[in-house]
């Protein structure tokens, strides 16, 4: 954990350094950089097994004129098991992270009727990684009937329609996915600083269950 936290540190650090080189060197201004986090909401089918958890992004890009822009982001959302869903009837315990790298389209207006207020669309795709830490003392008990919850956490099921009993202490998945959102801006300074509120919704084709997730995120971008 504490080597994810170092990390997420340096990114945060890169994301913030780099804008104020910016305000200083005119070849830089091309340069956009965001750095936030937030709540993350899972739909369905991923929300019949998970709640509400907390979210990270950071990310850099290009600007091509004042209305065009594409960055590369990077997202970590945590996925809390539904506690009334999984203990009443043994399900396995643990914990699951999303992490994200997509590439996007930002089409923006930084100013409404002239106002520091501004909106922006984006959206693009790329790879997304569920990786779920089983709870070591979870055995699943002979002859438990197959269920989609325990393809999420990675237990397998046999031809007679059963859980194979077999210790899983974590696992991983990759797929390709799709993000699409909004977000509302606030100017914050002349030189390009600007508060953000964004929503996109996520959706990739993990093995066994689709993940679908809106991450709501605040914080702060750059150009």
């Amino acid at each position: 954990m504490s080597r994810r936290i170092s990390g997420l540190i340096r990114i945060l650090a890169t994301v913030v350094v780099f804008p104020l080189l910016a305000a200083q060197h005119q070849e830089f201004e091309p340069l956009n950089v965001l750095v936030g986090g937030g709540l993350s909401v899972p739909l369905n089918p991923t929300g019949r097994y998970f709640g509400v958890n907390g979210n990270a992004t950071a990310g850099m890009g290009v600007n091509f004129d004042k209305h065009n822009s594409i960055e590369g982001d990077f997202l970590w959302s945590g996925l809390s098991p539904n506690i009334s869903l999984v203990h009443p009837i043994n399900r396995p315990t643990g914990n699951v992270n999303l992490y994200t790298v997509t590439a996007n389209y930002r089409f923006r207006v930084d100013s409404l009727a002239g106002s520091k207020f501004g909106i922006y669309v984006i959206g693009g795709g790329g790879w997304y990684y569920r990786h779920t830490d089983i709870n070591k003392k979870y055995v699943v008990p002979p002859f438990t009937v197959c269920q989609p919850i325990y393809n999420w956490w990675g237990f397998a099921c046999d031809d007679n329609g059963f859980v194979q009993s077999v210790t899983v202490a974590s696992h991983g998945t990759s797929a390709g996915g799709l993000d699409v959102g909004a977000g509302f801006t606030i100017r914050l300074t002349s030189m390009g600083w600007k508060f953000f509120v964004e929503s996109r919704y996520n959706y990739a084709w993990s093995s066994f269950i689709p993940t679908t997730v809106i991450p709501v995120s605040i914080g702060f971008r750059f150009n």
